[in-house]
């Protein structure tokens, strides 16, 4: 038995390779999993599977720690992997979840829409995902027709589209992309990594880099009343053969953009088009050759923006003296609040895995995929991180002081339990790798509350 199939609830109906994941969905009810096991999925037809209204409230996961193990294949299809439908028999909401699964090689020949997802007045969970090699019209990996999915702590790599949105393309849907990364991916017009059109999406913590656009907007298009909440985003290394290779904005787009660093990007790196009224504050935008604000007045020294080189280091991390490199970023403590204040208190920009624990550091943050951020509408979406990560001696877990946990757990791959305690009021506590039987990858899991939290940490011990 896996450590999957102790911590879900309800019925799991298990679906090998080679067996109907469209099955397995129909005869599920509110709160069953289907869990989708290890190997390759493929299938002929439309989609590989397709969900409704009277599949609400049922989780669709894979492996939630090495997701490229549960491989849903686009080959032999004529429309997206998956499709969901949330006019017929109903809504579908955040109670649907779909996680721990690779989309590959999605490449729609009937409908121009959604490489891998194609969502359709649908507001699913999507998260601990990977998009890797998906291909549409438009958007390459997911398609998203109104509703307001929330996508979080997903990979995007390698997708591409022949019009807009490379990676994802929201029509009038207000999603929330959380803790996500952006890496590779291509537009052959507009949107290397996101496009918007008509809506207010939040994203949130986001790495973009190595985007491409034939057109503008290599990271980012914004178009036709586009709003959307941008912070916490770091736009390195995208190139856009016109204009925006971090973010373009086109038709009266008026977008916040803040706590964002954005350097070594081809093409200016903002751009405005025909209206609108776009804020930044907070922001470091420096080292991009063809122009930091494009034809926008440049905020720099106003409302928190700088323009000095943020000193990334290896995986877009903030260069510290403390963490042993040579100088500290100015992006370091430079935000408008605390870290607290942002849900980021548990996460860090520093190799050390050191949490932002005072003013909060522009860019992206590490260690989000098992941390509170915020949803589209403002709600808490809580959790819990470990640090450091990789542990040698012992690894310190951090969780919401609510005062209702009841036990913390660790247990090891094969679902064996051990380690129990009683979780610290304060909110934090330590553990002792020695006491939990040698080096290896762990789950810690809180309980008592009413959504048990869980994480990995990786032990290697001296």
């Amino acid at each position: 038995m896996t450590l999957f199939l102790l911590i879900l609830t309800g019925t799991v109906i298990p679906v090998a390779p080679g067996e109907s994941i469209q099955s397995a969905m129909d005869i599920a009810v509110p709160g069953d999993t289907v869990l989708v096991l290890p190997g390759i999925h493929s299938g002929s037809g439309a989609n590989l599977l397709s969900i409704n209204g009277s599949h609400n409230g049922v989780v669709l996961t894979g492996n939630m720690l090495d997701p490229s193990t549960v491989v849903l294949s686009g080959q032999g299809l004529t429309g997206s992997i998956i499709s969901v439908d949330g006019l017929s028999f109903g809504p579908v909401d955040s109670t649907t979840v779909i996680s721990g699964l690779l989309f590959s090689e999605g490449m729609p020949l009937t409908e121009p829409f959604g490489g891998a997802l194609y969502t359709w007045h649908a507001s699913p969970l999507i998260e601990f995902c990977l998009f890797q090699g998906n291909k549409a019209d438009n958007g390459g990996a997911i398609y998203s027709w109104k509703g307001a999915p929330v996508i979080r702590f997903c990979l995007f790599e390698g997708n591409e589209c022949q019009s807009a949105g490379g990676a994802v393309y929201l029509y009038s849907s207000n999603a929330a992309i959380i803790s996500c990364r952006f890496a590779d991916n291509k537009s052959w017009d507009d949107g290397g990594g996101l496009y918007t059109y008509h809506c207010s999406p939040v994203v949130f913590n986001c790495l973009f880099s190595g985007g491409y656009a034939h057109d503008d907007g290599a990271g980012i298009y914004c178009y036709a009343l586009s709003d959307p909440m941008v912070s916490f985003c770091t736009f390195y290394g995208n190139e856009a053969q016109n204009t925006g290779s971090a973010v373009y904005f086109r038709v009266d787009c008026s977008p916040e953009i803040s706590h964002c660093i954005i350097t070594g990007n081809t093409g200016p790196a903002f751009f405005i088009q025909s209206g609108g009224n776009p804020v930044f504050s907070y922001n470091c935008s420096w080292g991009n050759p063809d122009g930091n604000y494009g034809n926008l007045p440049d905020p720099t020294g106003t409302s928190g923006n700088i323009s000095v080189d943020p000193l990334l280091v290896g995986d877009m991390y903030l260069s510290h003296s403390n963490a042993g490199q040579p100088e500290t970023s100015p992006c370091i403590d430079a935000g408008g609040d605390y870290s607290l204040e942002y849900g980021l208190e548990y996460t860090w920009t520093r190799t050390d895995s050191v949490p932002d624990s005072s003013l909060v550091d522009m860019g992206f943050h590490h260690g989000a995929q098992d941390n509170s951020q915020s949803g589209p509408e403002g709600e808490s979406i809580m959790g819990m991180t470990v640090f450091p990560n990789p542990a040698s001696s012992a690894f310190t877990v951090c969780y919401p002081a609510d005062g209702q946990w009841t036990s913390l757990d660790v247990f090891d791959l094969s679902g064996r339990l051990v380690y129990t305690g009683l979780p610290a009021v304060s909110g934090s506590r330590s553990v002792n790798t020695a006491e939990l039987g040698g080096n290896g990858v762990y789950i810690v899991r809180l309980s008592g509350n009413s959504s048990p939290l869980s994480a990995a940490v990786t032990v290697l011990a001296d």
